[in-house]
């Protein structure tokens, strides 16, 4: 549903729009840091959205490509991605290693929306965010990042390094509170009252 709600925000946005989201749930703890890509009208283009969910420490990140193929009305469209949808990247000409994609489909309104999940890490969001080029390919589609797309990562980098930085600082906190204290030796101090009951003190 997170998803769907994502794709319908990204449906109503005005082309060459793009935006990042912050949002921090302060009863459960979790924060949700999302980006949609620039908006496109042509339906055989990809909605293209990073999400990345933090539960404490823990955090997981993903790349969401959407695809709408519009009904007729009278059939529903066929899938176009249920046989073939990994997703391949080259980062300023160079392939990058990443998870495989995982496709779901469903028929809203008489369209097939497919989507299309990918796995990502920080140091992949971090060699985005630097890049000058970044393409993809869905299965044998090849589509390019724009400039804005580019900047998007940016700043969704930028939130990643700080939120990495204050979920840190509470455990380090936590570690030093909990440290056993240092006690120096000093040697033995003691010495018996009574030298005489332990020899002649000679």
């Amino acid at each position: 549903m997170l998803l769907l709600a994502v794709l319908f925000q990204a449906l109503a946005m005005p082309a060459g729009a793009q935006a990042v989201s912050d949002q921090f749930d302060r009863g459960s703890g979790e924060r949700r840091i999302v980006y949609t890509a620039d908006g496109s009208r042509d339906t055989r283009k990809p909605v293209f959205t990073f999400n990345a969910h933090f539960v404490g420490q823990a955090v997981a990140m993903s790349i969401d490509v959407a695809f709408v193929s519009a009904g007729d009305g009278e059939a529903v469209p066929r899938s176009r991605f249920a046989g073939c949808h990994d997703i391949a990247w080259w980062i300023d000409g160079r392939p990058q290693a990443t998870a495989r994609a995982v496709h779901h489909g469903e028929v809203i309104d008489g369209d097939m929306v497919e989507m299309i999940d990918q796995e990502v890490t920080l140091e992949w969001i971090d060699a985005v965010a630097a890049a000058q080029s970044v393409r993809y390919r869905v299965c044998r589609d090849e589509y390019l990042l724009t400039a804005g797309d580019l900047r998007g990562f940016a700043t969704v980098a930028a939130k990643l390094r700080n939120a990495r930085m204050s979920s840190a600082a509470p455990a380090q906190q936590k570690e030093a509170a909990t440290a056993p204290a240092e006690v120096e030796y000093k040697g033995m101090n003691w010495r018996p009252k009574h030298p005489s009951l332990f020899g002649s003190g000679k």
